[in-house]
């Protein structure tokens, strides 16, 4: 066991450990890509598409066949079914170690290395009361959001980021500026600080902070941080009011935050990146692909996911100009990358 997977919540009692496991594997059904429902979605629309001799451009037209199939009714259920069932026995399985789990959030917020600053008189924006992913209370609402998330990501992910892989599979190819300086990072949206540590083992000489509007999840950040001994901070901000001084990092970095934010916000936090970048230094982010790059199972899945599964600002982003919101801020993009699976771009930009 790695020293991530330790740190994954426990289940309150093996029957919960084994129910999860149950719906982990229903998402597997629906997503696996050789013989899930998404696969069989990708050939039947290869066939019509191979067929009529032009792709499926909107969510229209992909719907319009999807809606009348077995297979598109049953993968929205499915996902749909297996967030509640997930949500339900998550909270049900940590509730009664609430009190246990709150004190031991409070044992760490002095401890170190790393820094946690959290500021009693945050006002959440309007913006951020979603219920994202369905999660119950959203990411700020309830004391123990960060255990909550935490142990629903290993179902999301299918147990694929157990000991962080993702956060460290992006990080690493993560480039550094002209002249090779990093000495300061920030990490915007950074929820439990899995990039976070991810940047730190990568640039060990950096000082890096996460910033995030929730405070319990920043708090599980530290509490997480500290238990693996990374040194990293942790500080309650807004990715669009960051407070820190202009010129201020070498590295600006940002993980599935844009599709989670209105586009009017995130045109502000790109303004926010280059003003608190230095000149020469970088802005790395990863999110979705443009609508106008996806294929029908994207399309019809995005849609989904905005109006059943607590994403309502992902189809925004994806009809977003985020290229040009990047030009306006005075950012000079450096190469866009995708993920090879055609969910998640790159993009580096220079200030």
């Amino acid at each position: 066991m790695t020293p991530e997977q330790a740190l994954i919540p426990e289940a309150s009692r093996r029957a919960d450990t084994a129910y999860l496991d149950f719906v982990e594997g229903i998402r597997e059904f629906v997503l696996n890509e050789r013989d899930g429902l998404d696969h069989d979605i990708d050939q039947l629309f290869a066939a019509l598409e191979q067929r009529r001799g032009k792709a499926y451009a909107s969510y229209d037209e992909v719907a319009e066949v999807m809606d009348r199939t077995a297979v598109g009714p049953l993968r929205n259920r499915l996902m749909r079914t297996q967030q509640e069932m997930q949500w339900r026995r998550i909270v049900a399985t940590l509730e009664p170690k609430r009190a246990a789990l709150e004190a031991e959030l409070t044992s760490y917020e002095e401890r170190g290395p790393g820094e946690l600053l959290l500021d009693p008189a945050f006002q959440t924006p309007d913006y951020a009361n979603v219920h994202f992913h369905l999660q119950p209370g959203g990411y700020h609402k309830d004391t123990l959001a960060g255990y909550l998330y935490h142990y629903s990501t290993k179902v999301f992910f299918r147990g694929l980021n157990d000991s962080d892989a993702i956060h460290k599979g992006a990080a690493k190819p993560t480039p550094v500026p002209a002249d090779g300086q990093v000495n300061r990072i920030l990490d915007l949206g950074c929820s439990i600080g899995q990039s976070t540590t991810a940047l730190k083992e990568k640039f060990p000489q950096a000082a890096v902070w996460g910033i995030d509007h929730s405070a319990p999840m920043l708090r599980y950040a530290h509490r997480r941080s500290v238990s693996l001994d990374i040194d990293v901070n942790f500080a309650q901000r807004l990715a669009e009011d960051n407070g820190f001084p202009d010129g201020h990092f070498d590295l600006v970095y940002s993980m599935i935050l844009f599709h989670e934010i209105p586009t009017r916000i995130a045109e502000e936090v790109v303004q926010e990146v280059a003003r608190v970048l230095r000149p020469g230094g970088l802005f790395v982010a990863h999110d979705f692909v443009s609508s106008n790059n996806s294929t029908p199972l994207q399309l019809y899945h995005r849609e989904f996911d905005c109006r059943y599964n607590g994403e309502p600002y992902a189809q925004q982003f994806c009809h977003s100009d985020f290229q040009g919101m990047m030009e306006r801020a005075g950012l000079k993009l450096q190469r866009r990358i995708g993920d090879g699976y055609g969910f998640m771009n790159t993009w580096w930009a220079e200030r």
